[in-house]
């Protein structure tokens, strides 16, 4: 398991999540989440300021695009990558 944000972004693409969902968050419609799933997600915490604090979530839809999409943990955040980050997370704890 990586320890900082850069190792962790470099494990994924080898393991194929090369697509940055970030770019195109705010083009997505509701109609998208239904082909989308997080994977897996890991925060980091850089333990001396708040504002340097992300997650980075692997994201597969159903055709085999897989990605990524990075947000911060703090008052930074783009609030459309939260609302779909947000989106996503609800349908996984309804489907399991």
């Amino acid at each position: 398991m990586a320890n900082n944000l850069a190792d962790f972004q470099a494990e994924a693409i080898a393991r194929g999540y090369t697509h940055d969902f970030g770019f195109n968050v705010r083009s997505a419609h509701a109609d998208m989440i239904g082909e989308l799933r997080i994977v897996e997600y890991v925060s980091f915490d850089s333990g001396t300021d708040p504002g340097d604090d992300v997650t980075m979530y692997l994201i597969e839809s159903t055709i085999g695009l897989k990605g990524y999409l990075i947000l911060s943990d703090s008052f930074h955040t783009d609030p459309s990558k939260a609302a779909f980050i947000d989106a996503l997370l609800a349908k996984r704890s309804v489907n399991g």
